[in-house]
């Protein structure tokens, strides 16, 4: 009976190209899983810098309207001073005579601006109508308005009120100027007592400690945030394939080669001496050994 030529090599290529399919998949998964956690911690920076993109805007938002809250409370102490003077001082002015106040420079330039709008509108409009106002009897603001039947809905009610009672006070002291001169008798003095506006409500102290601790929170969470997407940035910056998987892969081409394709080759051209089997158990033998030796290697990294 003669033996078939062919069965140590088939055997070779096959007992290779096990070895190789086993630790080639175990070589595939553990990229896929370094490929999936870089994936996990992109989508987690990205979610965290949405987050702090978020936490920016909320944080300018509620800076702008804290801001604009104390400046409102400066306007409201200096509303009265204002409203007495035929001309609306300048801003840098209006703070040399009100000392110790910090406020935001361009909050406080956008809030006066606007301010001096609302006044310089009431002024006309009130200036428009002075005709109406009769200085002899003692008219409140809401009643005058009624009586001529005038629309403010476009105007600031404190204000339209402050600039009607100052135009009032003036033609009545202009009136009583000319009686005087004239020798007649004097109009009866105006017995209403100047509005007291308080600075800030009640509801606009808690609203103003409301927004100052979800400030501070915002704050907390911001920072917490930024060195969170800090270290995320860092990892994946460093982050780099493990070079034992370059060797493995090394290796698996080796026995690949001298387990599969060279039995393959010597199958194919029918090349059957005696020192091509030495050959080829020696080739199969030391892919094995370097098999063997990559698997000893990541145990006793896994072990460190």
């Amino acid at each position: 009976m003669i033996s078939d030529p062919n069965w140590l090599y088939s055997t070779i290529a096959q007992s290779s190209a096990a070895i190789v399919a086993i630790v080639g998949g175990f070589i595939t998964a553990s990229v896929l899983m370094l490929r999936a956690e870089r994936r996990s911690l992109a989508h987690q920076q990205a979610d965290k810098r949405t987050r702090l993109e978020a936490l920016k805007s909320e944080e300018v938002k509620l800076v702008d309207s804290i801001e604009t809250m104390l400046v409102e409370m400066f306007f409201k102490m200096v509303a009265s001073e204002l409203t007495a003077e035929d001309e609306l001082p300048s801003l840098q002015e209006l703070l040399q005579r009100h000392p110790g106040w910090d406020l935001h420079p361009e909050i406080l330039k956008r809030e006066y601006s606007k301010m001096c709008k609302r006044t310089l509108e009431a002024r006309e409009f009130i200036y428009h109508h002075s005709d109406k106002i009769d200085v002899t009897q003692d008219v409140a603001f809401n009643e005058w308005l009624m009586t001529n039947k005038l629309d403010i809905s476009e105007y600031d009610y404190d204000i339209l009120e402050s600039e009607y009672d100052r135009i009032r006070e003036r033609q009545r002291t202009v009136l009583a100027e000319e009686r005087r001169t004239a020798g007649w008798p004097l109009i009866a003095p105006d017995v209403t007592f100047p509005k007291v506006v308080p600075i800030m409500s009640l509801w606009e102290q808690r609203e103003l400690g409301s927004r100052k601790d979800r400030l501070s929170n915002v704050r907390h969470e911001k920072f917490m945030l930024e060195h969170e997407v800090s270290d995320l940035h860092g990892r994946l910056t460093s982050f780099r394939d493990p070079q034992d998987l370059r060797w493995g892969l090394c290796v698996l081409a080796y026995l690949a080669g001298v387990g599969i394709l060279f039995p393959v080759i010597v199958i194919a051209k029918e090349v059957y001496f005696t020192i091509t089997k030495q050959f080829a158990i020696g080739l199969f033998f030391s892919g094995l050994i370097a098999i063997f030796g990559y698997i000893v290697f990541q145990i006793n990294r896994l072990r460190r």
